[in-house]
């Protein structure tokens, strides 16, 4: 598949989010922006199964993510780090360009690489996820909240994910627009300020990371 370019950033706690249920009310009804009357509220997913993502470890190397999830061989690399951001309020985060590619079929041997745990050197981990997902659409020039199933051209994917890792529990938040250009940085820039505005706690930067810097934490 053509690489998928996009403009993140992210956030991670520990516990689930029960152990976080303001957290959660803020992202499930938080409304910032135009949104349809009959939209649903989030709902939370599961991968297909119920299989964890995983992901190749790579010690030391945080700007690449190689996992396989649900069928399919992802390798995410990190373009370029914008460095922290304030968006208001207490509101701090790392923000990233990062590019994304998506194999639907690969050699077995590809695929071995990931049951192949602490075999040739080779080290893997395991992270079952389940997410709710909203989307803000960008193609009007204002943002405006659409269903997550709606075609676009230019969005914000806003997202709230429980995560199992080795036994122990822990969310994230995050924010991921598309494509990367000038015209999607500015209304990423709107989207995550919106937000963030509405929240009452404070994010702090030590806790704004990728999957690849919270796997090797």
């Amino acid at each position: 598949m053509a690489p998928f370019a996009t403009i993140e950033t992210r956030w991670f706690f520990e516990g689930d989010s029960s152990r976080h249920p303001a957290l959660r009310r803020w992202f499930e009804s938080c409304s910032p922006f135009p949104r349809p009357d009959d939209l649903p509220e989030p709902e939370w997913k599961g991968r297909a199964g119920d299989e964890p993502d995983v992901y190749l470890l790579m010690p030391g190397c945080t700007d690449m993510g190689i996992k396989w999830r649900e069928g399919t061989l992802q390798v995410k690399g990190r373009i370029d780090e914008l460095g922290a951001r304030d968006f208001g309020a207490g509101k701090q985060g790392r923000v990233q360009r990062w590019i994304k590619w998506t194999y639907e079929e690969v050699p077995a041997a590809y695929r071995a690489l990931f049951t192949a745990n602490g075999e040739h050197g080779l080290r893997t981990a395991a992270v079952r996820k389940t997410r709710a997902l909203r989307m803000i659409g960008l193609d009007s020039g204002a943002p405006e909240e659409v269903s997550p199933g709606v075609v676009l051209r230019r969005g914000v994917g806003f997202e709230m994910t429980d995560l199992e890792l080795a036994g122990r529990r822990f969310c994230s938040i995050a924010f991921e627009a598309f494509p990367d250009d000038d015209a999607v940085m500015a209304g990423f820039s709107a989207v995550v300020a919106g937000f963030l505005e509405e929240l009452a706690a404070p994010l702090d930067v030590d806790a704004s990371m990728s999957y690849p810097d919270w796997l090797c934490s």
